[in-house]
């Protein structure tokens, strides 16, 4: 455990989560409804951010959606140090070692700062990254400047990031929801002036749109930064200076960066995988793109979920009840998969629905619907993904799913859908064909690691 002070007992009306209907479905609900209501304002944000864009043209949707995928290979690799701190402030609450909570949370931000500060310095380097994706001239030319702008609010970013798995971590899920809500709010009113000129705004159209979420971004920081340093929270220690410790970095840093691999495998692999897209025309790039914002209303939703098993895992393990901490897992994957498996079949009987409510074009429909069905098939094997990943989190088990994600996308998706897309001629469904048995596999194996039961043994 941390070498920090963690002789003071929980202030007098502290109410500990695991004392509530333990690893109960409600349990997992009460956690999740406040994240599953902020990620799906943050996904009907993107939802609408595209729908704006969408307006411009089929070239515009396809340089943003492009854009907005490339941005996650400078952000993704650092973004785990602020989500593994969630398993630290967990298992600390879960011990009832209440000072540790804010102590750890302080190294955080530290990481914070000097990540985001690195993802800033990598800006100039946004152009190389679309000569190596190989868009169409006019993708690319658009695509740079929306990437540009978009990545100014990275120290923001990091720093809202940390702060919120912080207050996930004491189970205080409704902060993080209050501020996600107000904050989208605030970014589609900047999109909508700053796009199309309106509310005395200048026209930027793409440019308009990095813009306005990048200082929606910014001002998320600073007010999840006001939050953290509010009196009400004194028996965490947070408002204690802590000097930054390299050896609370390393501990951070062995759970943090195997989860930002893992999650840099992940999305990484789809980025590349829209790079294969763009290659065979602006039309797939297009559906593609169209296909995964509507997707992400489904994995957001079932992401909320992971975070609160994550959250419960850190706690019941804290708390020594393991049993506690399996239940509230499986209860989880129920949400979870009753959820996407709801999405999956709206996605099957809508296809051309969905796809028409951003775009008219006929070849975009078209393609679009393919990926869809392909997402439908899929949903289930996604919750899988999501769930045990965020239950194995909690535990500190990280490295092991990230070595699943390097072979499952990188050697598995990839290849294969380069191969099946150019080699075999299948073209876009031929690639969707092998996100399918990606998304298919990496849910087996987290099924097969959470049952092993290693994670019961881990100790950070």
């Amino acid at each position: 455990m941390s070498h920090f002070d963690t002789s003071d007992s929980p202030a007098k009306n502290q109410k500990f989560l695991f004392t509530r209907n333990p690893g109960s479905l409600r349990l997992v609900w009460l956690l999740s409804y406040p994240i599953i209501l902020a990620n799906m304002s943050e996904s009907l944000l993107g939802v609408v951010d595209t729908y704006m864009v969408s307006q411009l043209g089929v070239i515009e949707i396809g340089a943003v959606g492009l854009g907005a995928m490339l941005a996650w290979l400078f952000y993704l690799p650092v973004m785990g140090l602020a989500m593994g701190l969630n398993t630290f402030v967990a298992q600390s609450y879960g011990a009832r070692k209440m000072k540790d909570c804010g102590f750890i949370t302080w190294q955080g931000l530290y990481l914070a700062l000097i990540s985001g500060s690195m993802i800033l310095l990598a800006i100039p380097f946004v152009p190389l990254v679309f000569d190596l994706a190989g868009p169409t001239a006019e993708v690319k030319r658009l695509g740079i400047t929306y990437l540009s702008w978009r990545m100014i609010d990275a120290p923001a970013f990091m720093i809202a990031a940390t702060a919120s798995s912080f207050f996930r971590g004491i189970g205080d899920t409704k902060t993080p929801m209050k501020i996600g809500i107000a904050i989208n709010i605030v970014n589609v009113i900047l999109n909508y002036g700053l796009i199309y000129g309106n509310l005395g705004l200048p026209r930027l159209e793409v440019q308009g749109s990095a813009i306005g979420s990048a200082l929606a971004s910014i001002l998320g920081g600073g007010v999840y930064l006001v939050l953290f340093l509010s009196k009400r929270l004194h028996p965490y220690a947070n408002r204690t200076f802590v000097k930054p410790c390299w050896h609370e970095f390393v501990r951070l840093f062995k759970v943090g960066a195997p989860i930002g691999l893992l999650r840099f495998l992940d999305v990484g692999s789809f980025v590349i995988f829209s790079v294969i897209i763009s290659r065979l025309g602006n039309a797939q790039l297009a559906a593609n793109q169209i296909a995964i914002q509507l997707m992400s209303v489904s994995y957001t939703t079932g992401m909320a979920i992971s975070l609160a098993a994550t959250t419960l895992v850190g706690q019941y393990i804290g708390a020594r009840q393991l049993g506690m901490a399996e239940n509230s897992t499986y209860n989880a994957l129920k949400l979870a998969m009753s959820f996407m498996v709801f999405v999956g079949l709206v996605f099957l009987l809508f296809p051309e629905e969905m796809i028409t409510l951003f775009n008219n074009d006929t070849d975009v429909i078209r393609f679009g619907r393919e990926a869809l069905l392909y997402a439908a098939f899929f949903q289930a094997f996604d919750a899988l993904a999501v769930i045990f990943i965020g239950a194995l989190r909690g535990a500190g088990d990280t490295r092991w799913t990230a070595l699943a994600a390097f072979v499952g996308a990188w050697i598995i998706f990839l290849p294969l859908a380069y191969f099946l897309a150019f080699t075999l001629e299948l073209g876009f469904g031929g690639a969707w064909l092998s996100a399918t048995i990606y998304v298919c596999l990496l849910g087996l194996a987290c099924v097969y690691r959470f049952r092993q039961g290693v994670w019961k043994k881990i100790t950070i």
